[in-house]
């Protein structure tokens, strides 16, 4: 497949880099001190069983740089999805998946107002990664990924993208209760984001500190 990452941090740097190392033809999408990184140097991932490797990845800023490809994994924050799926435009041919790994309930909506209904592929991830430094990705924890189709169905493509997924040896699914589930992560993200925002703290010290655990608890609970 011809892949972009639309947002190549810690979530995209991860899916690509492993895709790119298991042979697929990625190209990353990123911005400032990390693309001029990606470029002169590569993209290096550190894993959380302590490999690491280093890919020459493609890298631009600019998507019509690329052209159709047959899926754009997107991997930007929800407040820039509006801005990110027009961004796009110039990767989505009459088939590409755009295949959202972003936390929230309402991005399929964002990008289906911009592309019509058949793009859209929703996905949950619980990867844990970061930019550790322009060029540099370090995944704290990597657990299972899950897509699936909103209505259900078990689709070709949803199989292609999780078979190409589970080569390049990411822990993947493929679920036929993606609406309910993507709610689920929403629900205990809340949880979790009410705790560190009072607390002013990622979820390491939250839950190391005996007062904010109960108070991290206690959210959940709630939620």
């Amino acid at each position: 497949m011809r892949i972009a990452i639309m947002g190549s941090g810690g979530l995209g740097g991860y899916y690509g880099g492993m895709l790119a190392r298991a042979g697929e033809d990625v190209t990353f999408i990123a911005r400032g001190a990390h693309l001029e990184a990606i470029s002169a140097d590569g993209l290096t991932v550190k894993l959380p069983s302590s490999e690491e490797f280093t890919i020459d990845a493609k890298a631009t800023s600019d998507p019509g740089e690329i052209g159709p490809v047959d899926l754009v994994l997107f991997c930007v924050k929800t407040y820039d999805t509006d801005a990110a799926a027009e961004q796009i435009s110039p990767m989505v041919g009459p088939n590409t998946m755009i295949a959202s790994l972003q936390n929230g309930v309402d991005n399929g909506e964002k990008i289906e107002k911009v592309f019509g209904a058949g793009h859209y592929v929703p996905g949950v991830s619980y990867v844990n990664g970061l930019i550790e430094r322009p060029g540099v990705i370090f995944v704290r924890s990597a657990n299972m990924t899950s897509f699936g189709e909103m209505d259900g169905s078990v689709t070709p493509r949803i199989e292609q993208l999780v078979g190409s997924m589970r080569h390049a040896g990411v822990e993947v699914e493929s679920r036929t209760d993606m609406r309910s589930f993507l709610w689920e992560k929403f629900v205990a993200i809340c949880g979790v984001g009410g705790a560190e925002i009072l607390a002013r703290q990622p979820i390491g010290p939250v839950l190391a500190t005996p007062e904010t655990k109960t108070c991290w608890s206690g959210f959940c609970r709630k939620s």
